[in-house]
């Protein structure tokens, strides 16, 4: 499941998840409930994982990545016939099977949305920057150590403390399970990274199985 932007055309954030081999549109509502569903796209494989990256083509309407087989597609807004995506378009061609997925927003400022993906088997968070076109380009170290064990579960969060940078939310397995902020950076060379932490959920976070 995830979201990020108006698949609709009614002005309200929507929820896309993947159900069964469908990937399917939840219409938001006025009081923050989901109307019915509307089928985007069959034939999903069963270890497709989907995020909502926000704008990665410029067209002023937010797209889906989705990662299956060890590789990356785009499957970009077909806003004419919302909601709709067009034909999926091949954006990286391997090693994508062991990387779970989010979306922090522009981390780097360039105007375009970029990818997160932790390497599940050590821990690393790597930071895609966005291409033109909605590609994704060199990856750079956002930070390590966040094996599955340590942080179960992350989300971007865009800038959700308005500072302008980029924002990450995890589950921890600490004590009773955690929920923390991480604030958005910059390291020593420039680059994006995480910032500051401060504990946002006590208790019972790692009983959560997912976090979007």
């Amino acid at each position: 499941m995830t979201h990020r932007g108006d698949w609709t055309g009614d002005g309200l954030e929507d929820v896309v998840a993947r159900v069964g081999d469908e990937v399917r549109v939840y219409p938001g509502r006025v009081g923050g409930t989901l109307g019915s569903p509307v089928r985007l796209r069959t034939g999903l494989p069963s270890d497709a994982r989907l995020v909502a990256i926000g704008d990665a083509t410029g067209d002023g309407r937010t797209d889906l990545v989705v990662s299956t087989g060890g590789k990356l597609w785009l499957y970009e807004n077909d806003w004419t016939h919302r909601p709709a995506v067009r034909e999926p378009r091949l954006i990286g061609t391997g090693g994508w099977s062991p990387m779970t997925l989010t979306a922090p927003g522009d981390a780097d400022h360039d105007g375009r949305p970029d990818l997160l993906a932790r390497d599940t088997r050590d821990g690393t968070l790597w930071l895609y920057r966005g291409l033109a076109g909605g590609g994704v380009g060199a990856r750079t170290e956002y930070l390590h150590g966040w094996t599955t064990a340590a942080r179960p579960l992350l989300a971007g969060a865009a800038d959700a403390d308005r500072d302008g940078r980029a924002d990450l939310w995890a589950t921890t397995s600490e004590g009773t399970g955690t929920l923390l902020f991480y604030s958005g950076g910059t390291s020593a060379s420039g680059e994006p990274t995480d910032g500051p932490r401060t504990t946002v959920g006590l208790r019972s976070w790692n009983t959560i199985r997912a976090l979007s």
